[in-house]
C-alpha cells in the first residue's frame, strides 16, 4: 500500500507543452487578481482584504515580468502556486470564519500545478492541499468551536461566485488548449511516424532490388572470370607451351630441315594462340 501511494505521488508524465503556456497562465492569473481586487475596492467580499490581494497582484507582476524577460521555468512555475498557497492560508489565519471560501478555492492549485508542471507536482500539491484542509478544519474548531454562522451577503458573494466560476473556466479552457496542443503534436508526430515507415519500407524494397541486382552482377562477374581462368588455364597455356618449346628447340636446333619444321609448328601454335586471345575477349565483351 505504501508503494503504491508512493507510486502514485511520484508517478510522471511528460507532457509536451507549448513554450508560451506558462506566460499565458501567468498572465490569465494576474488578470484575475486585479479583477479580484476591483471588487474588494468596490464591494467589501467579506472573504480577504485588499492589501492581502494587492501583494499578491504585486507578486504576479514581478512573476509576469520575469517570465516575459527570461522564459519560462519551474522554479516561476512552483512560486506562482506557492505565493497562492500563502495567500489562501495567511487570510484564513486572519479571517477562520471565511473557512467555507477558502476550501472552494485551494483546490485549484493542483489543476494550475498540472498546466504549470507535470503530473507528478499536481500529485503532490493535491496531498498538500488535502493535508492543510484537515489542518485548518483543527485550527478552526479550536478558534470556532465545531461550527460558526457565516453573513452571506448577497452582492459580495454574488460576485464571488462569478469570480470563482470564471477562474475555473479560465483553468479548464488552459489545461483544455494544453491538452489540445499536446494531442496535436501527437498526432502530428504520429503521421510523421507513419511516413518514416512507409519512406522505410520502400527503401527497403529499393534496397533488396539494388542488392539483388548487385549480386546478380556479382555472380556473372564471378563466372566471367571462371571461365577467362579456365581458357586461361587450358586454351591459353597449351599452344603458348608449344611457341615456348618450339623457340626452345630453334635455338638448340642446327639443321636446317628440322628449323623449317620448328618455324612451321611455331606459326601453328601462334595463330592458334591468337585465335584463343580473341576468343576470350570476344567472350568477356559478349557478357559485359
Amino acid at each position: 500500500m505504501d508503494l503504491k501511494l508512493r507510486d502514485w505521488i511520484l508517478r510522471d508524465y511528460n507532457v509536451p507543452k507549448s513554450e508560451g503556456i506558462q506566460l499565458i497562465t501567468i498572465l490569465v492569473l494576474t488578470i484575475l487578481i486585479s479583477c479580484l481586487a476591483v471588487g474588494e475596492i468596490l464591494v467589501d467580499l467579506k472573504a480577504t482584504s485588499l492589501p492581502l490581494i494587492l501583494s499578491l497582484l504585486g507578486c504576479n507582476l514581478i512573476l509576469l515580468i520575469w517570465v516575459k524577460y527570461f522564459g519560462k521555468s519551474k522554479i516561476i512555475g512552483h512560486a506562482q502556486l506557492l505565493i497562492l498557497y500563502i495567500m489562501f492560508q495567511v487570510s484564513f489565519f486572519m479571517l477562520p470564519n471565511t473557512f467555507h471560501v477558502f476550501m472552494y478555492w485551494m483546490p485549484s492549485i493542483p489543476l494550475l500545478a498540472l498546466i504549470f508542471g507535470n503530473v507528478r507536482s499536481s500529485h503532490i500539491w493535491l496531498a498538500i492541499i488535502l493535508i492543510t484542509l484537515w489542518i485548518d478544519s483543527s485550527y478552526g474548531i479550536q478558534q470556532n468551536g465545531k461550527e460558526y454562522s457565516a453573513t452571506i451577503p448577497y452582492i459580495p458573494y454574488s460576485f464571488a461566485a462569478s469570480f470563482f466560476t470564471l477562474t475555473l473556466v479560465v483553468c479548464f479552457l488552459l489545461l483544455y488548449n494544453l491538452l489540445g496542443r499536446s494531442y496535436s503534436r501527437l498526432r502530428s508526430k504520429n503521421r510523421e511516424v507513419i511516413e518514416l515507415i512507409s519512406q522505410l519500407k520502400t527503401m527497403n524494397g529499393s534496397l533488396e532490388s539494388i542488392v539483388k541486382e548487385r549480386t546478380q552482377d556479382i555472380e556473372e562477374r564471378n563466372e566471367r572470370l571462371k571461365r577467362y581462368a579456365f581458357m586461361n588455364s587450358h586454351l591459353v597455356r597449351a599452344p603458348l607451351a608449344n611457341i615456348l618449346g618450339a623457340v626452345q628447340h630453334l635455338q638448340d636446333e642446327n639443321d636446317r630441315k628440322k628449323s623449317k619444321e620448328l618455324m612451321e609448328l611455331l606459326m601453328v601454335s601462334a595463330s592458334n594462340l591468337d585465335d584463343v586471345i580473341k576468343e576470350v575477349g570476344k567472350s568477356l565483351a559478349e557478357k559485359e
